[in-house]
């Protein structure tokens, strides 16, 4: 996705764990055996215990700090614990346990016990950590996600940032599925293994030419979440994770689409619509790339969607690529959407290439009135306001980009809005005058300067850095204007 570095949450330091365990009982996974734990008495410790309500957040356990049962000797800052199933054979525990302030890591654990309190399985479910080294840092958050009381699901992300690299750093993730069977042992659920072919048999063929519908999730089969043909990453924040299998569409040279459906879902602060998903695969099963075809995601206001896809009979693929990423700013504020037209074309090794063939800045609500109500409000919310405004509205990528920016002169009694574009020195290339009331200040005077810089104004992101190769079009409410390669305004 496009955002998917604002998706990761950057977690705080942690350090690494490292107590001395043994533990017979554990499973064969790595951490599985972390914490060291000590006799205790089961059943006046386990009595003190809620049963968890599903679906489980960890960080709603309930604090047993003061009464810590087999955790006595870990040395832990806070404790917190919870039944997530009891049977006749075994009672499931979920533990968190935060380690010392120096430390300021966590552990989650899973255990069962048997009904007189002898320990029949644990395992690691969850861990904060930071590692350092000389030239680089690396943090992992691994979390569960349950919904009942016999399957685990455990998500990790791997995030790493080396010194003097990209703020963003690097990130990978997998998911892991655990078992509590009927005698309460803990078994890791293997991941899948078929060939890529008996893989795609799981996917009806599709005709092209195809227009991209929402299909009937009801009618789709469910995509198995320990498949290694998909990757997560992008989707890992989000619960209740639902994709389907859509269709296949084979192309030349032993290539193939498939397309994934998926339901809505949510995270803390983001939602992901229902949308269908294409992955371009080598005949291996190997990913070569991938684009949303419909759908909205949102996050804390912003949003981007994909609408009006179609994929072409040679594997050409056609969407129309929105997003409100780029915003005016707080003081001078309408609501806007950029609208790319976007064609991919799969080449020679399967890569899709990106080609953006249309951008259009649309603001339905950037209009004179509004301009007119804006400026009044300014002078009365602000003691002294700026005389001059400059703020962005999007950038037209080109070989030397070119900055479509809105410029503002108020002085109390005389205004002037223009559009004005600017190229990669920051020279001004053309105005366009939105609204002008300038009577003893010249025009000259007023107008947008050369060498202007603007906060927040950016390149686009550097995975779909393409250049444009046809008009760009910013449509006001009352207005339709055309920019030229040259960042020339025409009505």
């Amino acid at each position: 996705m496009k955002r998917l570095a604002s998706m990761l949450i950057l977690l705080p330091l942690m350090a690494c764990l490292s107590c001395n365990t043994n533990n017979g009982h554990a499973t064969t996974e790595e951490h599985a055996d972390t914490v060291k734990t000590v006799p205790f008495n089961f059943h006046a410790w386990s009595k003190a215990l809620k049963v968890i309500e599903k679906p489980i957040d960890i960080y709603s356990l309930e604090d047993v700090t003061n009464n810590p049962g087999p955790f006595a000797a870990g040395g832990f800052k806070k404790i917190s614990a919870g039944i997530l199933s009891r049977s006749k054979s075994y009672m499931a525990i979920i533990a968190w346990c935060e380690t010392n302030e120096k430390e300021s890591g966590s552990v989650t654990l899973l255990l069962t016990y048997t009904p007189d309190g002898k320990e029949i399985a644990r395992q690691e479910i969850g861990r904060e950590k930071q590692e350092t080294r000389e030239d680089e840092s690396n943090y992992l958050h691994k979390w569960p996600e349950m919904n009942n009381d016999s399957i685990v699901l455990v998500k990790e992300i791997w995030y790493t940032v080396r010194k003097g690299g990209d703020d963003t750093g690097e990130n990978k993730a997998r998911m892991k599925q655990y078992k509590i069977n009927q005698r309460g042992e803990v078994t890791v659920i293997p991941q899948e293994t078929e060939s890529f072919d008996a893989f795609t048999g799981r996917f009806n063929v599709l005709t092209t030419p195809l227009n991209i519908t929402m299909p009937d999730l009801a009618q789709l089969k469910p995509l198995s979440l320990l498949t290694p043909y998909f990757d997560f990453s992008d989707v890992l924040y989000f619960n209740d994770i639902r994709f389907y299998h859509y269709g296949k569409i084979p192309l030349p040279g032993k290539r193939i689409y498939l397309l994934y459906a998926a339901a809505q879902m949510y995270g803390d602060e983001a939602e992901r619509d229902s949308t269908v998903q294409l992955i371009a695969y080598t005949s291996d099963g190997k990913e070569t790339g991938r684009v949303r075809l419909n759908g909205i995601y949102a996050s804390e206001g912003l949003y981007d969607a994909s609408k009006n896809a179609a994929i072409a009979a040679d594997g050409t693929i056609s969407v129309t690529e929105e997003s409100n990423e780029d915003q005016m700013g707080d003081v001078f504020y309408f609501t806007s959407m950029v609208s790319d037209k976007v064609i991919y074309r799969p080449d020679a090794e399967g890569k899709l290439v990106r080609e953006l063939k249309a951008r259009e800045y649309n603001s339905s609500d950037f209009s004179t009135a509004n301009l007119k109500e804006m400026l009044v409000s300014r002078r009365k919310d602000a003691d002294k306001p700026d005389t001059e405004l400059d703020q962005p509205l999007f950038t037209i990528p080109q070989e030397k980009n070119i900055y479509v920016r809105v410029h503002v002169y108020d002085n109390g009694q005389e205004q002037l809005v223009e559009l004005y574009t600017v190229d990669a020195e920051l020279h001004v290339l053309d105005h366009h005058v939105i609204y002008n009331t300038l009577k003893k200040v010249s025009y000259e005077k007023a107008s947008a300067k050369d060498k202007t810089t603007v906060e927040g104004e950016s390149d686009p992101d550097p995975d779909k850095k393409t250049l444009l190769k046809g008009p760009a079009t910013i449509r006001l409410k009352d207005k339709i204007l055309q920019i030229t390669p040259e960042g020339k305004f025409r009505e």
